[in-house]
């Protein structure tokens, strides 16, 4: 193996370096407005990134940051794992999977219940423990053929700089819905949105506060546009956002945004069919794609079960987990106390909900009811995958009553949706 060196970031040492390495990976295209707030974002994280270093350059950096995640009808903490970047030089030295390993455990000893990132492939961050969210469905529609059902209401135009500290506000104070997160603050927020795109916001206030808004990307005069992200506090307001994009239907021809997790949009639609056949094989082509793009994994398994709503009765089973991430830390640089979750546990569901790690002599002579992974025990958790599709599919080893028996715990789960880019 090269002679690498993982260290935390040092903006003045490792931000040019970083620079070359988003250029080579074409994450960045030497502009000036958006090296700004590439800066920006490693900036206004406090620190919060690691780096590899090859030859006395940095070739591979792992930014993360704090927020929440909404989980059924409570608050989590969360971690993002939001940039993770190497360079053509230094691919095949394990930069990446240490560094991305090592934020995890750092997420822990931050305090972080469950880490979550947008994925470049499946399988990748399998390794450290990773395991893939549910399909989102995306839509690209011709803005006229929409017919919502609330009025039309002229909305005002937002400035990522003027109205930050309201449309952090709004992003924040959304409304929740199992899976939704918000990451970073308000700086960090500004940044990602302005990285890649040069944004358009439209917004409108209720009771002179900032409620909903949405904000986009506007390609030529005809489209097609895209919907970057919405906030909104109640199901009408975001009808009232997709009533604004109907308005567009005389100029634009087609527009995408993520359908919420709550609404069909097909079925706001006038002529859906005609408009797949109208528009096929164009540029503008109406059509419903999905996709899992992002991932997530316990970090804080006491945690993550304490936050689940309680049992109908009190019961309590041994698992025994496997956490991948373990092989990861290795010549990672980490020296902090969060450990992998690979070992025997005792999972108890109800009024006194909660995980604790067995000792080795307790766990030589407890039997394991459950024998799993990190990545599907998150997936249950989430409510992304059954208990019996992952006991079908070899991910979950339990007797069938222990499988109903986790069933019944997320049954009621909604399909989860993050809700924003991370």
């Amino acid at each position: 193996m090269e002679d690498v060196e993982l260290v935390e970031f040092e903006y003045d040492r490792d931000m040019d370096d970083i620079l070359r390495v988003w250029t080579e990976t074409g994450w960045f295209d030497g502009e000036d407005r958006p090296e700004r707030f590439i800066k920006q974002f490693f900036e206004a994280n406090d620190g919060r990134s690691v780096v590899a270093r090859l030859n006395g350059h940095t070739e591979s950096v792992v930014h993360r940051s704090l927020g929440s995640m909404h989980y059924d009808d409570t608050q989590v903490s969360l971690g993002g794992v939001t940039a993770v970047t190497t360079s053509r030089i230094a691919r095949r030295l394990r930069m990446a999977s240490r560094l991305t390993a090592r934020t995890v455990a750092h997420l822990g000893d931050e305090g972080v219940a469950v880490a979550a990132l947008g994925m470049f492939e499946q399988g990748f961050y399998d390794r450290v423990g990773f395991a893939a969210g549910s399909y989102e469905n995306r839509v690209q529609v011709y803005p006229g053929d929409l017919d919502i059902p609330v009025p039309y209401r002229t909305p005002e135009r937002l400035d990522l700089d003027d109205d930050l500290e309201e449309i952090h506000a709004a992003i924040v104070d959304r409304m929740p819905w199992h899976g939704g997160i918000a990451v970073g603050g308000e700086r960090l927020s500004q940044a990602g949105a302005q990285i890649d795109d040069q944004p358009t916001l439209f917004g409108y206030r209720t009771d002179g506060t900032l409620s909903h808004f949405l904000m986009l990307e506007m390609k030529g005069e005809n489209g097609p546009d895209r919907v970057l992200g919405m906030a909104y506090q109640t199901k009408y307001q975001c009808l009232e956002l997709l009533r604004l994009i109907q308005e567009w239907g005389d100029q634009v021809d087609s527009i995408r945004f993520v359908e919420p997790v709550w609404l069909k949009a097909q079925e706001f639609m006038r002529q859906p069919g005609r408009e797949y056949r109208r528009t096929k094989g164009t540029a503008h082509e109406m059509h419903i794609d999905a996709d899992a793009w992002w991932q997530a994994r316990i970090v804080d398994l006491d945690a993550c079960v304490r936050a689940m709503r309680p049992a109908g009765r009190e019961f309590s089973i041994a698992v025994e987990v496997d956490d991948p991430i373990q092989d990861h830390l290795v010549d990672s640089g980490y020296a902090g106390s969060w450990q992998p979750l690979s070992g025997l546990w005792r999972l108890t569901f109800g009024p006194n909900a909660g995980a604790e790690r067995l000792a080795p002599d307790t766990a030589n002579d407890t039997p394991a009811d459950l024998v799993t992974t990190v990545n599907a025990l998150t997936q249950w958790w989430l409510g992304v995958t059954s208990a019996d599709t992952l006991a079908v599919v070899g991910a979950f080893e339990a007797k069938p009553d222990v499988i109903d028996q986790l069933d019944d715990l997320t049954a009621h789960l909604p399909t989860p949706q993050l809700g924003w880019d991370i």
